[in-house]
C-alpha cells in the first residue's frame, strides 16, 4: 500500500465531494443535507477553486482518494471587517478508515497550512471532532472563544 500525495485540480472535486458526502454518513450528518446537496457543493467547489479561494490536498492509493484536507479562504461577519478581511479554514478533513493512523490526516494538514500562509492569511480556524483534536494540538492549535447551543428542532 503506498500512499501518494498531490494537490487537487478541478477535475478531482466530484470525487472529493462524494468522500465528503462519505464523511456525513460515517458521522450522521447526512440527515441534515438537503436533497440535492452533492450539487450544491459541486457548484460552490468549482466557484472558489475558479476563485483560487479552496483547494483540497489528497491522498491516493492506486488513484483512488483515501484521504483529503481542504483549505478554504473565508470572509464572513465579523472578520470580513477587519483590516485584513479573510482567514483561511480547515475542512473536508477525512479520511478512509483502513489508512487511518498512518500519519495521513497529519501530512495533509500540514499542507494545507503551507498553503495558507502562503497565501497571507493571519489565522486559520477549523471545527474539531474528538478524534481530529490531537492532531491540530500537535500543529499549534488552541481552543477559542466560539460556543455553540444546539436547539432540538
Amino acid at each position: 500500500m503506498e500512499i501518494t500525495y498531490e494537490v487537487s485540480s478541478p477535475t478531482d472535486i466530484g470525487c472529493i465531494v462524494d468522500m465528503k458526502l462519505e464523511m456525513f454518513r460515517e458521522f450522521c450528518y447526512d440527515k441534515y443535507l438537503a436533497e440535492n446537496a452533492r450539487e450544491m457543493i459541486v457548484e460552490d467547489y468549482d466557484k472558489m477553486y475558479k476563485e483560487n479561494m479552496a483547494i483540497h490536498f489528497l491522498a491516493k492509493v492506486d488513484n483512488r482518494i483515501v484521504g483529503m484536507v481542504g483549505a478554504f479562504i473565508k470572509s464572513d461577519i465579523p472578520f470580513r471587517y477587519f483590516t485584513k478581511g479573510h482567514y483561511g479554514f480547515i475542512g473536508d478533513v477525512y479520511t478512509s478508515r483502513p489508512y487511518r493512523k498512518h500519519g495521513v490526516s497529519m501530512k495533509l494538514n500540514q499542507d494545507a497550512l503551507i498553503w495558507l500562509k502562503n497565501y497571507g492569511v493571519s489565522f486559520v480556524r477549523l471545527l474539531a471532532s474528538d478524534a481530529g483534536r490531537p492532531i491540530y494540538e500537535r500543529l499549534g492549535f488552541s481552543p477559542d472563544v466560539d460556543m455553540v447551543l444546539k436547539f432540538s428542532n
